[in-house]
């Protein structure tokens, strides 16, 4: 994939974390369908997101977590996906 990044910036924020000031930066990578089936491929969204919390005067790594994201719906389905 010369060219293209598989990582991307989805959100830059400013906030406050414990008393601290911090970025909340928000990053999206493609989903590892490897060891999933076809039809579990589906419904599994295709971006994975992770949020991290940098300090604002040291750049330090405060904390990490994977973002949840609202399930989507599925177009004429009762049911939603992951």
């Amino acid at each position: 994939m010369l060219g293209k990044s598989a990582l991307n910036l989805e959100e830059l924020e400013r906030e406050s974390y414990r008393d601290r000031d911090v970025w909340a930066v928000t990053l999206s990578f493609p989903q590892d369908f490897d060891p999933l089936g076809p039809i579990a491929r589906i419904v599994v969204r295709p971006m994975e997101y992770k949020r991290f919390l940098i300090d604002t005067e040291n750049g330090d790594l405060i904390a990490k977590k994977w973002r949840d994201v609202a399930p989507r719906r599925i177009p004429n389905c009762s049911w939603t996906a992951p």
